[in-house]
């Protein structure tokens, strides 16, 4: 005898499903109040109000036309990397422009209590039908590890020339730093464009359902995604050097190219959660770069105002997003 019928299948697989949904939504509201009441208590402890004010009254036309450009090339950071997405993405599932850039806000914004926003690949793949969700985790992180490469390929060398070009001396766990990472370089390299070959060996029979996606890539199609990291690597470098120039920080054209991929090097191998890189970013930008500029104030506020654009203003759109995800689950 039966003790459910099929309606009762149905009554219950109903309930289940206003469970997971009624905890999905207090899930994007207590994420989004932590990350407002982070800024709020951030902002509230900042310590340079006074020379940040003191700063803006004094603030030259060129200055401020450094400003401008800060905010002129934040969506072309975010839209380039939207763009990576969608290529990225595509084999899998194609999808618009529009969906990628809102995904990469949704990811922004589901990465923000993870170690170096690791969970990011949550926020990207709820645009993704789930049939797909599999392969788009998969390719949310060969999508962070193209960029991670970019960042490596372009720090180790601005690493060398700083520590050789700079009185600061580089110590054993420094040293040993910079093998470390070279040595991740050329595997994640090797890794990276052997990945279409080695999702086809019988290694990956346990998780080819995960990696039968990336057959579908040509080395042709794995050097232009890293053409589109390296992209979008210039355009944030650009924005630091542009802030710093905001803040009066005054660096010659070889500095800047020695001082911020070493500093973005260091901040991208540090662990870190989201709501604490403010101050990490801050303190590799003072070592780094206030080896050629004793503005040291200065600096700081740069690294935590491009913190500010170039995290913050896409967090808060993510949460934007996710909010109104959730209202239209609802109706």
């Amino acid at each position: 005898m039966d003790f459910f019928q099929p309606q009762d299948h149905q009554n219950v697989s109903s309930k289940i499903y206003s469970i997971l949904l009624r905890y999905q939504k207090l899930g994007v509201w207590i994420v989004m109040l932590a990350a407002y009441a982070y800024l709020a208590v951030q902002l509230s402890n900042f310590k340079h109000y006074p020379e940040f004010f003191q700063q803006l009254k004094n603030v030259s036309f060129f200055q401020f036309s450094c400003l401008v450009l800060v905010f002129i090339l934040l969506p072309f950071n975010w839209s380039l990397e939207a763009f990576k997405w969608q290529k990225l993405i595509s084999t899998s599932q194609p999808i618009s422009f529009q969906i990628a850039l809102k995904s990469v806000f949704a990811g922004i914004y589901t990465g923000f209590f993870t170690p170096n926003r690791i969970s990011e690949m949550l926020g990207r793949v709820l645009f993704l039908k789930s049939e797909n969700r599999k392969a788009g985790a998969v390719l949310s992180v060969v999508n962070s590890l193209t960029q991670n490469i970019i960042m490596t390929l372009c720090g180790i060398p601005a690493c060398i020339f700083f520590f050789s070009r700079t009185s600061k001396s580089l110590n054993p766990d420094g040293y040993h730093f910079i093998i470390w990472v070279t040595l991740f370089l050329f595997f994640s390299l090797l890794l990276y464009f052997l990945l279409p070959y080695l999702s086809r060996r019988t290694w990956f029979s346990r998780i080819a359902s995960y990696t039968a996606i990336l057959k579908a890539y040509s080395h042709k199609d794995l050097f232009r995604i890293l053409l589109l990291s390296l992209l979008r690597y210039v355009v944030f470098c650009t924005q630091f050097f542009l802030m710093l120039r905001f803040f009066g920080v005054a660096l010659t054209p070889l500095q800047a190219l020695i001082a911020i991929p070493a500093n973005y090097l260091f901040v991208t191998y540090t662990p870190s959660i989201a709501f604490s890189e403010a101050a990490v970013r801050s303190s590799y930008a003072i070592l780094f770069i206030g080896a050629f500029s004793p503005q040291l104030v200065g600096i700081a506020l740069a690294g935590v105002s491009i913190w500010v654009v170039n995290f913050c203003i896409p967090l808060l759109i993510g949460s934007i997003i996710m909010l109104r995800m959730n209202r239209v689950d609802s109706v």
